[in-house]
């Protein structure tokens, strides 16, 4: 198990990497579009970068594989959003979860919820909020040593919410154990 974790803290810091390398790649062009001056009649495209992070606490029940898992723990979220002139841009979701485990309803057996997701997505102008993600993690089984990670895996466990602006920005963050109603877009 240690091994999973230290795999998914090590994808976890190289996502963050790139996001940062991303991020140190756009920002200092659209500054430097900023400075120089405007040409008659060619306007310079406007960039807008927005950001931010939460960490939310997570509790519920989420069906298991052979019985249902009452789920606790935390999960971290950062969103990068990027718009352009028309209002249009990307979102980009980057998820992890903290300490979080379950205990089954009926074994009471405890389950490892671990890893990290990050999920694009494209942002119309005037975007229809909240933006909702499903990221996957990895859910670590009990029953047989040394708790191997087996089917259904990556599963979905949690929708994150986030709130935009209408010009693409980034108004809340919030996330929600989706429970055993299974997934539901609503």
């Amino acid at each position: 198990m240690r091994g999973h974790a230290i795999r998914a803290a090590r994808t976890f810091t190289v996502k963050l990497s790139l996001l940062l390398a991303v991020l140190g790649l756009a920002v200092p062009s659209a500054v430097a579009a900023a400075a120089q001056p405007a040409r008659a009649g060619h306007a310079a495209p406007a960039l807008g970068v927005d950001w931010r992070s939460a960490t939310i606490a997570l509790s519920g029940p989420v069906a298991g594989a052979s019985e249902q898992i009452n789920l606790t723990g935390t999960i971290h979220v950062t969103v990068v959003t990027s718009t352009g002139a028309d209002g249009g841009g990307t979102a980009q979701v980057i998820s992890s979860l903290g300490n979080t485990s379950g205990v089954g309803a009926v074994t009471g057996a405890t389950y490892r919820f671990v890893g990290a997701d990050v999920d694009r997505v494209t942002v119309p102008p005037n975007p229809i909020t909240p933006l909702i993600v499903l990221p996957t993690f990895l859910q670590i089984t009990p029953y047989v040593p040394p708790n191997p990670i087996v089917p259904p895996n990556p599963i979905a466990p949690v929708r994150v919410l986030v709130n935009l602006t209408a010009a693409g920005g980034i108004a809340g963050i919030d996330a929600e154990v989706i429970g055993l109603g299974g997934i539901d877009n609503t």
